[in-house]
């Protein structure tokens, strides 16, 4: 892309280059022989690897082209990764299992647990976004952003969280933008596919109980409803991008914008809307918009949509197109629903009456109205504000830390403790007041394992945030108090709005926030699976009742 430094060699880089291109073919040769060996039969091989046949040939025709050598090896290493879940009796739980998890023993030298290679594939997924945002191509002048700021962003977008200690717009090039949306999609989508992936991993293995867990988690009963669901998944999500992309594309054309920018915009913060990442193209977010409905109504509806989880947007579907009763809904549907329509109103009522005479006074109504209701939605885990963060009063800053460590929804795009945790906290407490033994949701018995989790996982965050609270008052003493606790519970939750303290954080301030944004994506999944699993050497034994005076 001629943009390298200026004390590299490019000379060595064309002949690395070229050198490159041509042993490239001998490589896929020698895979190809290697897999032939370790296969099952000439049938077994041509059935899984006619691919690299079909790119070997083309690159030998061409030997030495550059570019349809990047292109075919690109298409190869895809091609390769998607072999892994083939398998011929359909056991594609043992084939995956033994393959990730057997080679990630010999390389590390240790059995890594399906929650940590989670927490792997995350952490490998931000380093090589931190490596290519550190590339002269990345920034916008053409020098190498610091190391910090570029893990730094990478964490924020494969954590789909939205704070910046650079600006997108003025600090980053083109391909620096390319690659933090890649990051935002691969964040986004795959928390929700990583799910389904763990159920198909841990399926086989696990004892029925902890099969109905995850079964139940994700409202499947079956393997093959299973493998729909992740096409589902992919389906919905592509869709609703789409329609946003179109409809924000049209918006910003009326704006003004170029048609070409129009629908780089639109699909940028298109996909940005619904991971719930809260990335924006403008360096005061979507302030210039506060006021355009067409453009903070659509992004609104994108944060609603992807902060619901795909189990209720596959039963709205089925509620919008077969004309199924809403009454009908799952309870998990009905929770979240409930859930989110009470919380996203009663944090429109807590801005729009807390900022009317101050924020939102140079305001009408209407535009209160407007700005209220998007302020509500974006805490949902989204990161965009319409208004400065900074001109809020600390009572309504304080009330916005509450909704953003409360969250989205199960199975989203979304972070925080989720909403169905809160409703069946709000119930294990109404069942303690009014003496019942059992905790109910809309006639339905919850089990006590999930309401231990529940208060579990909502300890833990707490727990987490607090530590980080203490940590960053130790690291930036010269911040006030409400912003790092604001900052702390932003990332925790990965919503990505900050009081304007990010870009000023030290090195070890920024690498706190990055620590914690990345816990804040994969804590509850990997605590989901790890309260799941039960230990090889835990103990069989069943001990006495025993008495402890509370309260």
């Amino acid at each position: 892309m001629n943009r390298v430094p200026a004390n590299w060699s490019i000379e060595l880089i064309d002949n690395g280059l070229k050198f490159g291109a041509k042993v490239v073919p001998f490589i896929i040769l020698m895979s190809m022989i290697v897999n032939f060996i370790s296969g099952k039969g000439i049938e077994d091989f041509l059935r899984k690897h006619v691919f690299s046949i079909l790119v070997f040939v083309p690159l030998m025709i061409t030997w030495g082209d550059l570019e349809f050598a990047f292109g075919l090896c690109s298409a190869h290493l895809i091609a390769s990764v998607l072999s892994l879940y083939d398998d011929d009796k359909g056991g594609t739980i043992d084939l995956i299992e033994e393959k990730v998890i057997r080679s990630s023993s010999e390389i590390l030298g240790v059995k890594l647990k399906p929650a940590q290679l989670v927490l792997l594939s995350f952490a490998a997924v931000i380093f090589i976004g931190a490596f290519l945002l550190k590339l002269p191509v990345s920034s916008a002048t053409g020098k190498s952003i610091d190391f910090i700021d570029a893990l730094f962003m990478a964490t924020s977008a494969t954590c789909v969280t939205g704070l910046g200690s650079i600006s997108l717009a003025s600090d980053l090039s083109l391909f620096g933008q390319i690659v933090i949306l890649i990051l935002i999609q691969i964040g986004g989508l795959s928390i929700m596919t990583l799910y389904s992936s763990m159920t198909i991993l841990l399926g086989k293995s696990m004892r029925m109980k902890d099969r109905i867990i995850m079964q139940d988690l994700l409202d499947v009963s079956s393997l093959e409803e299973l493998f729909r669901m992740i096409i589902d998944i992919i389906t919905y999500t592509l869709m609703i991008e789409l329609w946003g992309a179109i409809v924000l594309t049209i918006a910003f054309t009326f704006e003004g914008f170029e048609f070409s920018k129009a629908i780089y915009f639109g699909f940028y913060h298109s996909i940005s809307a619904f991971c719930n990442a809260g990335f924006a193209l403008f360096d005061n977010s979507l302030e210039s918009y506060a006021t355009s409905p067409l453009i903070h109504g659509t992004i609104a509806i994108l944060i609603t949509l992807g902060g619901l989880g795909f189990i209720t947007l596959k039963e709205l579907k089925e509620v919008i197109v077969k004309k199924k009763s809403i009454v009908r809904l799952g309870v998990h549907s009905k929770v979240v629903l409930v859930t989110s329509f009470f919380l996203t109103m009663s944090g429109f009522v807590i801005i729009f009456f807390g900022e009317f005479l101050n924020a939102l006074d140079n305001y009408t109504l209407w535009e209160k109205i407007q700005i209220s209701m998007f302020q509500s939605v974006t805490l949902r885990t989204a990161g965009f504000n319409t208004i400065p963060m900074t001109s809020l009063n600390n009572y309504t800053i304080f009330a916005m830390i509450l909704y953003m460590f409360i969250g989205g929804s199960p199975g989203s795009t979304a972070g925080g403790i989720k909403t169905s945790t809160l409703a069946i906290l709000v119930q294990s407490i109404r069942s303690t007041l009014s003496g019942h033994k059992d905790v109910t949701v809309f006639d339905r018995k919850i089990p006590s394992q999930i309401v231990v989790r529940s208060i579990a996982l909502t300890f833990i965050s707490v727990f987490i945030a607090s530590f980080f609270v203490f940590l960053m008052m130790k690291l930036e003493p010269e911040q006030g108090f409400l912003p790092l606790v604001f900052e702390v519970f932003s990332a925790s939750g990965t919503v990505g709005l900050s009081l304007g303290i990010t870009g000023y954080l030290s090195f070890m301030g920024k690498l706190a926030i990055s620590v914690l944004m990345l816990i804040g994506r994969i804590g509850p999944l990997t605590l989901i699976l790890a309260i799941g699993e039960k230990s090889a050497g835990q103990s069989k034994a069943d001990y006495p009742h025993g008495r402890i005076m509370i309260g």
